[in-house]
């Protein structure tokens, strides 16, 4: 088996490089490498939606959280399921129309000014930097798994990714997503019917009644209501700024085109959020396998072996692919939002492919580093997504709803946001800390917004 998955995954990494190689046709310039020259249809953004998802958090910490809870695991991946239904009837058309690449255009154009839009662009590549370590992180899962190096596994998969992303930009991340999302799908299908074929309910059951199992192993009682809205929160308020989520939305043919994408990625994600908790709840009942692995070990026992191969190359897939993701954003809000917009530089498109090149080194160098040394994938993920939320959300949401909000407001909201996010990491006890930030930020844009009036300009509210 493990000579299979490796020809397997040598095949695979080979192929999507040559995905990239195909699609320099569609990166014509900077502008298309970010936004496919909105040419995206239905397909190609479901792939970018829920290839976004299903390579770590959705399924590999999915399954590592059923593991220990049971099917209370799904709730990160029923999130992202609702945030897709978020965006499809709240921002999707907010978004096409107003054409935003990023949340930091929408703030230059109402506050009329480049320091709000500079504070989203510099938190957005803070978080994008424990996105993508949380991405390398399952892939070296995986390689720990089949007996390989981690480390190998994660420096593996930085390059294979700087290679492709470099050549084929959005349209590239999308295409791979296309395929690795189709045999995820049916990998996960195929396994959750395989295993309840066994009598794998059964014999979780019978598990827990003997005491050997958790009493949720097969509930969703296994997290506090607490804890639940701790994690789902933070990722709802954190989609809406989201930058992959602008750049989807943007690169569609048309506004109706990228809703209904939405729509259907949010009704895929659905009850292919059940499936990655189930498996680890029955592999950790069957095998004793627990933590990134369950997910990994878990078909690995059960599956045939070119079976096993796919879904796990699929995985790993995914997980390059949502890195490739994290990269074009890295490529928009630094190279694009601060270097061209805000310090005001014309550089030609030589210039923009070196700066990207330089970029993009960086900070997945960065972020193989974090995903080295950082313990839970899901933790990872929603430390990111509460930071981007304390960041953002007040900001863009203050904007729209209230024509009172000014620059001033913006800045004071977004500080205090993420000091209070700070304050909790450094070790400070606070009520529902994950999504608490949003409170102290957003009375720091009402106070604030309301003394400086007059004081600054301001556009009227989009």
């Amino acid at each position: 088996m493990i000579a299979t998955i490796g020809i397997v995954l040598v095949i695979y990494f080979l192929g999507m490089v040559f995905i990239g190689w195909y699609g320099r046709t569609r990166t014509k310039d900077f502008e298309s490498y970010l936004n496919m020259g909105r040419s995206g249809g239905v397909l190609l953004l479901m792939g970018g939606c829920i290839g976004g998802q299903v390579g770590n958090g959705f399924v590999v910490g999915g399954a590592a959280e059923g593991s220990v809870v049971g099917m209370a695991g799904a709730s990160y991946g029923l999130a992202c399921a609702l945030a897709c239904f978020l965006v499809a009837f709240l921002l999707n058309d907010f978004i096409y129309k107003g054409n935003y690449m990023s949340l930091a255009q929408y703030c230059h154009k109402r506050y009329t000014s480049h320091v709000p839009g500079t504070i989203y662009d510099l938190s957005t590549a803070i978080s994008s930097i424990g996105l993508i370590a949380g991405q390398i992180m399952a892939g070296k899962a995986l390689f720990e798994t089949l007996g390989f190096s981690g480390t190998l596994g994660a420096i593996s998969i930085a390059v294979v990714v700087l290679l492709y992303s470099q050549m084929a930009g959005l349209w590239g991340a999308f295409a791979t997503s296309v395929i690795q999302t189709g045999i995820i799908l049916v990998g996960l299908i195929t396994t959750t019917f395989l295993l309840i074929g066994r009598g794998a309910i059964g014999t979780i059951n019978n598990a827990v009644a003997a005491g050997t199992a958790s009493p949720s192993a097969l509930s969703f009682e296994g997290m506090a209501t607490a804890a639940v809205i701790g994690l789902v929160v933070p990722l709802f308020l954190g989609m809406v700024t989201d930058q992959p989520t602008f750049q989807r939305v943007n690169s569609a043919k048309s506004a109706k085109i990228s809703k209904i994408a939405c729509i259907l990625s949010g009704l895929v994600m659905i009850p292919l959020a059940l499936m990655p908790p189930f498996i680890g709840s029955y592999g950790a009942v069957v095998h004793g396998a627990s933590g990134g692995n369950a997910f990994f070990i878990t078909i690995m026992q059960e599956l045939p072996a070119i079976a096993c191969a796919l879904i796990i190359t699929a995985v790993i897939a995914a997980v390059m692919s949502t890195i490739d993701c994290g990269i074009i954003t890295m490529s928009t809000v630094l190279t694009r939002d601060i270097w061209q917009t805000a310090l005001k530089k014309n550089p030609d498109e030589k210039q923009l492919k070196n700066i990207t090149l330089g970029v993009n080194i960086v900070f997945l160098g960065v972020s193989t580093v974090l995903a080295l040394s950082a313990t839970s994938i899901i933790g990872l993920l929603g430390a990111v997504y509460s930071f981007l939320a304390a960041a953002c959300f007040v900001p863009f949401a203050g904007g729209v709803l209230w024509k009172k909000g000014n620059t001033y407001g913006a800045t004071a909201a977004s500080i205090v946001g993420v000091c209070t996010v700070i304050a909790t990491w450094l070790g400070l006890s606070l009520p529902m800390a994950s999504i608490f930030p949003i409170l102290p930020s957003a009375i720091a844009y009402i106070i604030v917004s309301l003394a400086t009036q007059g004081k600054v300009p301001q556009a009227a509210a989009t």
